[in-house]
């Protein structure tokens, strides 16, 4: 897909392209992180357990879709509902008339479900990263990888296409190339799969050969001084 606020986000043959956009959102929101915060592994002991509910039911599509709607387009759309349902000073009674007059009757009964099991928590806050971590589980099981890659410039098909192939020989799993446009790189890109990264920029191979040059000056300088000291 075309480069959005710097990002490009590159998807296999695999995905339908009516899915692309939403998930592009969801790539794009894990790309900032949302995954990661204060709250521990506890957003995904709830996504895996709604998923695990939702597979018995054999609604896990309609359930990632009522949590996408949610996350990206109602939050977007009415102001002050995230805070309202994470507010400690709103009474759970308040925060359950709103999920039912909002979504009963209209969502997947089990989405309704966990809302309203995270409101007699007190963890509605937990909703942003609990459907991240929820669609992460689907992505997991399509065998889809997220990967990073910096990259001076937009990639084209033919560069992204030999690029996800080499990653897959690498790491097995299908690609999703996020593409972050940095152009102080110069050239090349930096590829992190995980834990991994692979340097091929231009920039990290100029900053290496000034230092190798200044280490060798330093040494050339030295050395020059010793003997003068010895003669």
């Amino acid at each position: 897909m075309t480069p959005a606020d710097g990002v490009q986000v590159l998807f296999p043959p695999d995905v339908p392209a009516e899915q692309q956009e939403r998930l592009q959102r969801y790539y794009l929101s894990s790309l900032r992180g949302v995954e990661g915060g204060p709250w521990g592994r506890l957003p995904r002991i709830y996504a895996e357990a709604l998923l695990a509910a939702a597979d018995a039911q054999q609604v896990a599509a309609a359930v990632a879709d009522d949590l996408d709607t949610l996350v990206q387009d109602v939050f977007a759309q009415v102001e002050g509902l995230e805070a309202f349902w994470a507010s400690p000073a709103v009474s759970r009674r308040r925060k359950e008339e709103l999920i039912l007059q909002l979504f009963e009757g209209k969502a997947e009964p089990l989405f309704v479900d966990f809302l309203r099991l995270l409101n007699r928590k007190d963890r509605l806050s937990l909703l942003r990263p609990a459907a991240l971590a929820y669609r992460t589980l689907l992505e997991d099981r399509a065998g889809r990888r997220r990967v990073i890659v910096d990259s001076a410039a937009p990639l084209d098909q033919t560069s992204a296409q030999a690029l996800a192939g080499a990653i897959q020989r690498w790491t097995g799993g299908t690609p999703v190339l996020i593409v972050r446009i940095r152009p102080e790189l110069i050239g090349g890109v930096i590829v992190r799969v995980g834990d991994r990264v692979f340097d091929t920029s231009l920039r990290t191979r100029l900053q290496t050969l000034r230092h190798q040059l200044l280490t060798r000056g330093s040494h050339e300088i030295q050395n020059r001084r010793d003997r003068f000291c010895s003669a």
